[in-house]
């Protein structure tokens, strides 16, 4: 039997992106449904470093403070250490974005939120939680079999997608307008309907290990980090394997992650009941009395691939997350760029489907986000080759233990062998610094498209001075992030962030003293057109004042002048002053952006 069923929004994936994504439809009142052939919700951690831009998507639907209080929080552990065991000597140690002091600027004077440990498996239900809460039906079990494209169906293509309930062993039909693919690395929208990629050959293989061993007493401060690094080239388990331990639970639970020689799986063909396993872990924390248990293996493959448009002109299905760019989870940017695609694509499908923008607005989806993960895939293969020269210089790759052994003896002598090869670790280091320091690559995320409006800009974006991977970019230029900057509500005695102005759903005008007819323009233009628009005047006897002179700094027009935010607070347009007629300018502004022609 087969019963069939309509949606305007079907979702093909639970994940991050596919969950983030039915959240942030729902924060707009829309309604739809996510299918996924998982029983569940992710049941091992798997992503874990949540950056504070993902967080401020989580601000913006009001559960951010719920996520923290599930992460794993300071800055002591998003650093990076490499020793011989867990309690062994340190081969080195890098400080990590809030810890070093050369970024810790950049913690309090970027953004309103946070680095934290917030794994995918404390991630996913808070926002099936808020999806299902919004409109949006969640069904586990369901796996997608067939897509089939309905041309013309009233008046616009439709998607008629075959699944099938594995709980049941029934077949469902159901018919959907927008169709999006948020379904991981083996996409079945992504291959069934052609999505080209650019894809370089696989980096090999790797394991993921979920363990517990309590290592309490081990785990003084100066062990805190996010990844300890084991590299012990004369080991009697394993011989040739890297691994690496991550906390889960303080200090509980963890995620032991092998890499074998020459890129294979170290423990393919073992089950979690072998004993090897347990005889390894115990090698690694060099601890022969800590309990071990290991509850779950996980083999993964290192993969280097972007989808080339994440949409097509012509249809109205989308790839984000992982469907879309496969990588490694060097940078910690997987999770949190699966968030952001969504939180991009969100309001784009919001207010195409409810008449405030023309459908030209979706193009700007793949233009703007594209780029994005483009820039995780090479950037996250390049950290991960980047550790390969620590693992090298203290003998990893050496061809026997006994070699092995002899090159990290080095490591200790008062030779000019030994210079070098301390010099070689040093080296290894500072490009791994990199990683550990990559403010720019989760900030700079700069869009170019038709949803940003750069006619009145007169030069090119400003010239980035430094390392665009560790130096962010701070400006309103259209196209960029809207700078955080703190602000006091003198009725409230409470500081508030220019992001907390922003989001929910709507478009933000900031102006200053002697931009009041930017505000008055934007009231009529929502009253006329619908769309959600905010206006907040900041400056003495406005709306907020800018106590601290942030804004001022940052703002990047005169006090006349006005900045225009886009729901997912990315800069549309800003006016260096008041214009002649502010409603004409910002209704013509309106219409670029939101591809409103014919509207």
């Amino acid at each position: 039997m087969t019963s069939e069923i309509q949606t305007k929004f079907l979702v093909v994936g639970a994940g991050p992106a596919g969950l983030a994504l039915a959240a942030f439809l729902g924060q707009h009142g829309l309604d739809g449904l996510v299918i996924a052939k998982a029983s569940s919700t992710a049941d091992t951690p798997r992503a874990h470093s949540f950056n504070p831009f993902a967080f401020e998507c989580l601000r913006d639907i009001g559960i951010e403070d719920k996520a923290l209080q599930q992460a794993v929080r300071g800055r002591t552990l998003q650093s990076m250490r490499w020793s011989r065991t867990m309690v062994g000597e340190e081969y080195g140690k890098v400080l990590a974005w809030g810890e070093h002091p050369s970024t810790v600027t950049h913690t309090f004077g970027l953004t309103p939120c946070e680095y934290a440990e917030f794994s995918q498996s404390e991630l996913e239900p808070l926002l099936v939680r808020y999806a299902s809460h919004h409109n949006f039906d969640v069904r586990f079990s369901t796996e997608l079999v067939a897509i089939e494209r309905l041309e013309g169906v009233s008046g616009h293509t439709q998607y008629l997608c075959t699944v099938h309930d594995l709980l049941l062993n029934t077949t469902i039909k159901i018919q959907t307008r927008y169709l999006f693919g948020a379904d991981g690395a083996r996409s079945h929208i992504a291959r069934s309907l052609n999505f080209s990629f650019t894809s370089k050959p696989s980096g090999g293989k790797a394991c993921n290990i979920l363990l517990r061993a309590d290592l309490g007493h081990i785990m003084n401060k100066e062990r805190h980090a996010a990844l300890h690094w084991i590299l012990k080239p004369d080991r009697t388990t394993f011989p040739g394997l890297v691994a690496h331990l991550r906390m889960v639970e303080p200090w509980k639970k963890w995620v032991m992650v092998g890499f074998g020689a020459k890129g294979t799986d170290p423990f393919e063909g073992l089950t979690p009941e072998s004993p090897e396993l347990v005889d390894c872990v115990r090698e690694i924390i060099g601890d022969d009395s800590v309990d071990v248990e290991i509850l779950r293996m996980d083999p993964w493959t290192v993969r280097q691939s972007v989808a080339d448009h994440y949409s097509f002109d012509d249809t109205d299905v989308f790839l984000l997350g992982d469907a879309a760019h496969r990588h490694p989870p060097a940078y910690g940017l997987g999770s949190n760029t699966c968030v952001q695609d969504a939180y991009n694509l969100g309001w784009k499908i919001a207010y195409v489907s409810k008449g405030f923008a023309g459908p030209g607005l979706l193009k700007s989806y793949s233009q703007e986000r594209q780029p994005v993960g483009a820039m995780l895939v090479h950037n996250a293969n390049q950290g991960l080759h980047s550790q390969f020269g620590v693992w090298e210089a203290v003998g990893m790759f050496a061809p026997s233990r006994e070699e092995g052994a002899q090159q990290l003896a080095k490591l200790f002598q008062a030779t000019d062998e030994g210079a070098a090869s301390r010099e070689k670790v040093r080296t290894a280091m500072e490009h791994v610094e990199e990683e550990l320091h990559s403010w720019g690559a989760a900030y700079n995320q700069w869009y170019v498209s038709t949803a940003v409006y750069l006619e009145d800009e007169g030069s090119a974006r400003p010239t980035l001075h430094g390392n665009p991977i560790t130096e962010p970019q701070v400006t309103t230029y259209p196209g960029s992030r809207l700078p955080h900057a703190w602000l006091d509500v003198a009725t409230r005695q409470k500081m508030i962030s220019t992001h907390d102005l922003a989001g929910k759903g709507a478009f933000c005008l900031l102006f200053g003293i002697g931009g009041g007819g930017w505000k008055e323009a934007a009231i009529n233009i929502s009253r006329i057109t619908g769309i959600p628009i905010n206006a907040y005047g900041i400056g003495f006897g406005l709306d907020y004042s800018d106590v601290h002179r942030e804004w001022y700094a940052k703002r990047g027009v005169e006090e006349s002048g006005c900045v225009l935010v886009r729901p997912d607070r990315f800069v549309a347009w800003r006016s260096p002053k008041a214009a002649a007629d502010c409603e004409a300018k910002l209704m013509d502004v309106l219409n670029k952006v939101l591809s409103r022609e014919g509207l």
